[in-house]
């Protein structure tokens, strides 16, 4: 944990140096660029039509130190390092991420429309295209509507007032946001991603992916570099009038801020001006205006100090709940449902597989059922079987030998749900390793790791897979965790599978899951580079593990010996469970896409389907 909040603290403070944060110092410096031209825009205007600042020179209009040195900016400076670990150290760990709300729309979108046999639209550089812009439209449109709310809803004006009580703008500024805001916006970003996320999962039947320049979605990146910064500046950009309806110039969230009454409420949007130009709440400023800004003209800034910016609002928000020392039922009932019905839900989903899956079978695990409940699960259409494959191998000082079976048991139970009619065999926790001997290779280099050699391994999984096969399965997806175990289990697949056609009996080797599952992209996308990420017992799979069985991941490791290889690469100190829980949905995803690309939607056979159809109901 405290790993944790170290890192994403650091991170924040670091956001000069990261291309995925708003301040990264290229967006910086372009919006410098762009600021310097318009100097050179007004220096020709007309006095009245320009800023007065334009008479200091080129360097006193950018860099005016009654604006920069203000009070309300020394402000800024500091609450941006103090919520570094307030918000983004502490309170951000208690995200919904959006993989959780995708799981939900999934399901609701298979109940609401049906099981997809095949793709309506094949994965293809359209499809990416247009999921690189579903994105954006998902991100600026919960902007826009939480940025609407906070304004109209007064409990939660109390708190983004926080962000409008700055006298004066700087790129700093933009960090000078309260924990609820920022949570507030956060989870409704996080719904609308994973609305985006489930519906082109549900028409190309593939994890979708997006055009990225130095790992940030394209437009966004474009967007911030053509002169985001400049919004929350004295440095007024704006656009012809025409271009206004479509996108937010800085100029008009200049006016936003502005405490002049015909700028109240207006401009919500982050990116696009056409969602305030359907709800009514568009301003296009038609030349230069001179603003003033804060909360009101009679006092601008209400927080004399950053504590105060933490805990006025809720006080404020408090005495609108409960005048007089009197709680309002009404508006706390109100949110307690809204909290209440969000947690069911979310129940719901992580419940419904076990529920509306499985039937007959109390677990998925065979290893947890009698032969009777097997037998019945079986009857009820659970006609196909997962054979997960790890290892005990070292992973580092940091990591258990077993992370590998503890990974692929929880994700082989997750495909496994969601897939329907599907059970679950014992990881096979002995793989190929290397050699052992005198001259050990590969993970057998290593204290406590346990190899087979291939062949034997391959008649292991050969003989798993006969067994389950005599047994009644038609269907056998072979599921590996580890780079060692793929090339057998394709090797068994291709032998079985010729073996069994004639018969109708599949056996698959989901290789996806391993090494198509798009990882090392997302972690790119959040602004890892290669270095961080690394290879073996990384940021990869230590996150995995910290999400599926934190205890295997040891807060305080023992030194290896003075000059022994510590068995791992990359930056494994930046793990967290929440990065493990992105990390497994990709592979789950990538799993069930490739089912799904050879027609397998669901592991129910046809004569199941008509015994229990609730059982189909999920992704």
């Amino acid at each position: 944990m405290f790993d944790n909040i170290l890192n994403q603290t650091t991170a924040s403070w670091l956001a000069i140096l990261l291309p995925s944060q708003r301040i990264f110092y290229l967006y910086l410096l372009s919006a410098l660029c762009i600021a310097a031209l318009t100097y050179f825009w007004f220096s020709a205007a007309e006095e009245n039509n320009r800023p007065d600042a334009v008479k200091k020179g080129l360097l006193g209009y950018l860099f005016d130190p009654k604006i920069w040195w203000h009070k309300s900016a020394r402000q800024d400076y500091v609450f941006f390092f103090v919520n570094g670990l307030i918000y983004y150290g502490l309170v951000s760990q208690l995200m919904l991420g959006a993989h959780a709300f995708y799981g939900l729309f999934g399901v609701w979108l298979d109940g609401l429309f049906g099981l997809r046999e095949a793709p309506l639209f094949e994965a293809s550089a359209l499809t990416v295209a247009l999921y690189t812009l579903a994105v954006v439209l998902a991100i600026d449109l919960a902007v826009y509507v939480t940025h609407y709310l906070q304004h109209k809803v007064m409990v939660l004006w109390q708190f983004h007032q926080v962000h409008h009580s700055a006298e004066v703008l700087t790129p700093a500024t933009v960090y000078r946001m309260h924990p609820v805001d920022l949570f507030f916006t956060g989870i409704i970003s996080a719904v609308l991603i994973g609305l985006a996320f489930a519906g082109f999962v549900y028409l190309t039947g593939a994890a979708p992916s997006e055009m990225t320049v130095l790992n940030v979605n394209i437009v966004i990146f474009s967007f911030y570099l053509i002169g985001y910064n400049l919004r929350h500046s004295h440095i007024w950009l704006s656009y012809p009038p025409w271009l206004s309806y479509i996108f937010i110039s800085p100029a008009q969230h200049q006016t936003h801020h502005s405490i002049d009454e015909k700028h109240y409420d207006r401009n919500f949007g982050l990116v696009f001006a056409f969602w305030d130009w359907l709800f009514g709440t568009l301003y296009v400023p038609h030349g230069y205006e001179k603003l003033e800004f804060g909360v009101a003209r009679e006092e601008p800034n209400p927080f004399k100090n950053v504590t105060d910016i933490y805990i006025k609002p809720f006080k404020g928000a408090w005495a609108l709940l409960a005048p007089q020392g009197k709680l309002r039922p009404g508006p706390v009932l109100g949110a307690l449902g809204v909290l209440a019905l969000g947690a069911f839900a979310l129940t719901q989903y992580s419940a419904q597989p076990v529920s509306a899956r499985q039937g007959a079978a109390q677990s998925v695990h065979l290893q947890d059922l009698t032969w009777t409940e097997v037998a019945a699960a079986q009857a009820e259409g659970f006609d196909t079987v997962i054979i997960p494959t790890g290892g005990t191998e070292q992973n580092g000082p940091h990591v258990i030998l077993g992370k590998h079976n503890y990974i692929v048991e929880a994700a082989a139970e997750d495909v496994a749900r969601r897939l329907g009619g599907t059970l679950v065999a014992p990881v096979m926790a002995y793989v190929p390793e290397g050699a052992a001997g005198d001259r050990p290779t590969g993970h057998m280099r290593w204290t406590g790791t346990l190899s087979l050699p291939e062949p034997l391994f391959q008649q292991v999984l050969e003989e798993t897979a006969r067994s389950l096969e005599t047994h009644g399965f038609h269907t056998i997806l072979l599921m590996g965790d580890s780079l060692g175990n793929q090339d057998a289990q394709a090797a068994v697949a291709a032998r079985l599978g010729a073996e069994w056609r004639a018969r109708g009996v599949r056996v698959i080797h989901l290789g996806d899951y391993y090494s198509a599952n798009g990882q090392e992209d997302w972690l790119r996308s959040r602004g890892y580079d290669a270095a961080e990420i690394g290879g073996h017992a990384g940021i990869r799979d230590t996150s995995e593990l910290l999400s599926v069985h934190p205890g295997g991941v040891r807060a305080a490791p023992l030194d290896p010996p003075r000059g022994a290889d510590p068995g791992y690469s990359g930056a494994p100190s930046r793990a967290t469970a929440s990065i493990g829980a992105e990390m497994l949905l990709l592979k789950i995803e990538a799993a069930l896409a490739q089912l799904a690309a050879l027609g397998i939607t669901s592991g129910l056979r046809a004569e199941g389907v008509g015994a229990a159809p609730d059982l189909v109901a999920g992704n």
